[in-house]
């Protein structure tokens, strides 16, 4: 997917993934990269198009800056709002709207067992109904509802727990960058296989490996470009930038220190983010799919996670859904009369204050013209 976005955040130099989420126009997709220049962290906001520096997004110094430190995974959140996943020893996902206010926890923050206690990547579904997070410590993927950040895993799991780890092949080990595809599908890079896998994300089921390509280290980015090609951004011993095909096939790499997060921008180039004191340094830089810097954003900072996000506005609220099933049938009928009896404040559809039959014709109205 493409970085048109315009906002980047900076982060600690760790993993990132761009997400596809749903947007009303362009104007909703944010550009977030993390810039690392000692304690407190900060987030800045860049241009979509050529990276360049606009203004802060999360100010280094705010009352709640402890939330960024440190960070992992950068994902689209409900209601317009960018989450930021941070491991640790109570690992969280933090809330932040989109001009950069700190709003509070979504998830974690608790003592174990905690789903997001060491995460180490952060993905929203391709219909932004839900939030995957890659999880180090159990080696496994959980699933939540976004718009409350509920249970939405396997049944029965009380963590939330999409797709099974353990080390043991076909299961997960140590999954590190998570991605979705246009499709709906996820990618995952698991560590221990060096393997970037392929999953279905409704049912958390193994496609089977995205390449047959094995990774060399640990890979911090995934991207899906717009043509279905994709990018990742391996550190380590790695090192590198790799280009596949949409079936999986490598069609180029280059050489990069220490590269955290990697975008694609309109024109064909790659926004990629980098701490490392080795080769090129720590900066911000465009480059060309060969490896040549075209352009240094910023080489006075260290940069981390980087991501595309596209703000997701709320549902449109379905008055006549009264018992909130998402399903139109007598339920709702038989909720909303039982309400309407107990004088329930729901049941006053006109919001007059008084409950009578302009009450009861208004929800018939909204009943029979149905929800979006």
């Amino acid at each position: 997917m493409q970085i048109q976005p315009a906002r980047l955040a900076l982060f600690s130099s760790l993993a990132i993934s761009c997400s596809i989420s749903l947007a009303a126009n362009a104007g909703d997709l944010i550009l977030v990269a993390a810039a690392i220049n000692g304690q407190p962290f900060g987030v800045d906001r860049f241009t979509t198009d050529t990276g360049a520096f606009l203004h802060p997004f999360i100010e280094p110094d705010f009352a709640n800056n402890g939330n960024l430190l440190p960070m992992t995974g950068i994902a689209a959140g409900p209601d317009r709002t960018v989450l930021f996943g941070q491991p640790g020893g109570n690992g969280k996902v933090s809330q932040y709207s989109e001009v950069g206010d700190f709003i509070g926890i979504f998830l974690g923050d608790t003592p174990d067992p905690n789903p997001v206690d060491n995460t180490r990547g952060l993905a929203t579904s391709a219909d932004g109904q839900f939030l995957f997070s890659a999880d180090w410590d159990h080696d496994d993927v959980h699933r939540f509802n976004l718009a409350d950040g509920s249970n939405a895993g396997l049944p029965g799991d009380p963590l939330g727990m999409l797709i099974p780890g353990g080390q043991v092949a076909p299961n997960l080990g140590q999954p590190q960058a998570i991605e979705t595809l246009a499709n709906g599908d996820l990618l995952v890079a698991d560590l221990f296989q060096r393997l970037i896998l392929r999953y279905d994300g409704s049912t958390g089921a193994l496609v089977g490996p995205f390449s047959a390509t094995q990774t060399v280290a640990s890979v911090l980015d995934i991207d899906e470009l717009d043509d279905g090609r994709v990018v990742i951004a391996e550190d380590g011993s790695g090192d590198r930038i790799r280009i596949f095909a949409p079936d999986g096939t490598l069609e180029s790499e280059f050489s990069f220190n220490g590269p955290a997060g990697v975008e694609a921008l309109p024109d064909g180039n790659l926004l990629v983010s980098s701490a490392s004191t080795f080769g090129q340094g720590p900066g911000l830089f465009i480059v060309a799919p060969d490896g040549t810097i075209q352009f240094t954003v910023d080489d006075t900072r260290n940069f981390g996670p980087l991501e595309c996000i596209t703000l997701i506005d709320s549902p449109p609220q379905c008055t006549a859904d009264f018992n909130g099933d998402t399903v139109l049938d007598f339920f709702d009928v038989q909720a909303f009369l039982q309400a309407f009896a107990a004088q329930d404040p729901q049941a006053d559809f006109v919001d007059d204050g008084v409950f009578d039959f302009f009450d009861v014709q208004a929800f018939l109205s909204a009943f029979a013209a149905g929800c979006p």
